[in-house]
């Protein structure tokens, strides 16, 4: 059937180099988990106080989609407020149609790094932002527009590799405004696509139409309560699997090298016993992978990774690293100048007394 053939094509033939690129440059490096923060940003609680319920639509929008995705990585959520959030710079202004506006080449701007406080005390792990800004009064009603002048329907932007900004522009006339549940609902299904972009999960309608001819008749299930189909989750784990497994052997050809380039470095018996196993999980990850048992291949391939970086990273490895020979002299002099001095001393006299046993038997 057409159909069928249609679908094997677009399994089979590998995406484009420009397209892997791109996904490469927006999707985190993996990592067992990673902590997700929300925040609300309040450019001026003078003239407006915002509130939201962010934990029910947590608990109602996102945590099927955390579930589902904790086979791959643990996501951890926390949510915050902040107040005088404001920007770094002027938006554009549109006098005729009194609103402000931002640019593409603007946006690159938009965080406040100096003055918001996103940086996660929570987890050391790599976090995920995902920003809802309301703008201050005299920057507002604020939009985005896209590259053509339109301005765009989700006024919502990703940043690659960090997370997402949604702009809202809520009545001011109460003086106070909290972003219900329901009001969240769109929020968070927004804030959901880009997490999905982050964590690269490749949304399967968008792939096929550009690769499949119109006129092939195929339906596509939209994605269930979870935000993610089968196909794509099942896609995200094996593209895991391969990253995680080239991780790991890049590591150990770093570590080998480190050590054969330093020749007095010294490696504890642990650390050997970590490359072994992050060898064996390496090839375990393999054999499950040519099996088709992806759990396995993805829990051997997740230990091979962590393994690997273990015995790299390992704090004897750094010191050793960190440690060069004008440390080892002003370590070894205090301890060899007291004996070097007499040993020089009964040098010179022997010296001298050789030199005038010379002369007496002339």
């Amino acid at each position: 059937m057409p159909e069928q053939a249609a679908i094997k094509k677009f399994i089979m033939e590998p995406l484009s180099n420009s397209k892997v690129e791109l996904d490469s440059m927006r999707t985190m490096k993996y990592s067992p988990q990673y902590q997700v923060t929300f925040s609300l940003m309040n450019g001026d609680p003078s003239d407006l106080l915002v509130n939201w319920d962010i934990e029910e639509a947590v608990n109602k929008y996102l945590q099927l989609f955390v579930n589902k995705i904790s086979v791959i990585s643990n996501l951890t959520v926390d949510s915050q407020i902040q107040h005088y959030a404001r920007l770094t710079f002027e938006p554009f202004h549109k006098a005729d149609e009194n609103y402000f506006y931002l640019t593409p080449e603007l946006l690159p701007h938009f965080i406040n790094a100096a003055e918001w406080n996103l940086a996660s005390a929570v987890s050391s792990y790599p976090t995920l932002n995902f920003i809802l800004y309301v703008p201050s009064k005299d920057q507002s009603p604020l939009y985005i527009q896209d590259s053509k002048g339109n301005i765009m329907e989700s006024n919502a932007f990703l940043i690659p590799r960090w997370g997402g900004v949604i702009i809202k522009n809520p009545d001011r006339s109460t003086g106070a405004h909290n972003f219900s549940l329901e009001e969240l609902k769109s929020i968070m299904s927004i804030f959901i696509t880009q997490l999905r972009g982050l964590l690269g999960v490749h949304d399967v309608w968008t792939e096929a139409k550009h690769a499949l001819d119109v006129t092939t008749n195929i339906e596509f299930v939209t994605p269930p309560n979870t935000a993610v189909t089968m196909w794509e989750f099942d896609s995200l784990t094996r593209r895991r699997i391969a990253e995680n497994i080239i991780t790991s052997i890049t590591t150990l050809k770093s570590l080998s090298q480190l050590v054969t380039e330093i020749p007095n470095m010294v490696v504890l018996d642990h650390i050997q016993t970590e490359v072994f196993l992050a060898l064996d999980n390496l090839a375990k990850s393999c054999a499950n992978l040519h099996n088709n048992q992806y759990n396995l291949a993805l829990y051997h391939s997740k230990k091979a990774i962590e393994l690997a970086e273990s015995a790299f990273f390992d704090p004897t490895m750094v010191s050793m690293l960190y440690f060069p020979d004008e440390h080892k002299y002003a370590i070894y002099m205090p301890l060899f100048v007291p004996i070097s001095v007499p040993l020089l001393v009964a040098l010179h006299r022997e010296i001298k007394s050789f030199k005038e046993n010379k002369k007496a038997i002339k």
